[in-house]
């Protein structure tokens, strides 16, 4: 009977780790633009999606509109890791990014194949988008926020994620105004011409007097 029981304990640990295991892996977590962390039960097969902040020189999950804004024109770099967080390797893994509107593609692949990702495996790809000119965004907004998505899938398993950013109407670099009035140069030409001009004419006056 005491072996039964033991025996029983046994199975039921065994259970409860591999439960346990399979929970913790298949769950992601990630910050939001609004705020807060949120965490989200997925399959065998993930997908993250990230975009870059110049400014801080990370990769960040979003960012909003208390964060940097890229100006038309600007690159704007994203990256996609994917894993195997099951126990069996997947034979073919179809990835596909799908850009919103006024980001185009500048360099990289954003769709492809992953063959043969093992268990526990991840693999990272980044790629360049850029923001399109000032003329082809909206005119009644100077700024818009675009939510990138990208996919992952293999047989029946499938994951997606977003990265958020957000564009602003400004304008790069400082422009040089071309210069107002008359020159310096020039101004100190005339007034030396007409000083002298008045001195000849006041000496011509009194030679007339003597």
């Amino acid at each position: 009977m005491k072996k039964i029981k033991l025996v029983s304990l046994f199975i039921f640990f065994l259970t409860y780790m591999l439960l346990a295991k399979q929970s913790l892996a298949a769950v992601r977590c990630e910050s939001q633009y609004g705020g807060g962390e949120v965490c989200v039960r997925t399959g065998e097969l993930q997908i993250d999606k990230k975009v870059w902040n110049p400014e801080y020189e990370k990769w960040f999950d979003n960012l909003g509109v208390g964060d940097y804004r890229f100006a038309p024109g600007e690159i704007v770099r994203f990256k996609l890791i994917i894993k195997n967080v099951g126990d069996e390797t997947f034979g073919i893994v179809d990835v596909r990014d799908y850009l919103p509107a006024y980001l185009k593609h500048h360099s990289g692949d954003i769709e492809f194949k992953i063959e043969h990702l093992t268990a526990g495996e991840t693999e990272e790809r980044e790629f360049e988008t850029k923001v399109v000119s000032s003329a082809d965004l909206p005119n009644d907004k100077s700024l818009i926020c675009v939510v990138n998505s990208a996919e992952a899938w293999s047989g029946d398993e499938k994951d997606k994620d977003t990265a958020q950013a957000c564009l602003e109407k400004k304008v790069l670099g400082v422009t040089t105004l071309p210069a107002t009035g008359v020159k310096v140069g020039t101004l100190l030409f005339l007034t030396s011409l007409i000083t002298g001009f008045a001195g000849f004419k006041f000496l011509n006056k009194a030679k007339e007097i003597n």
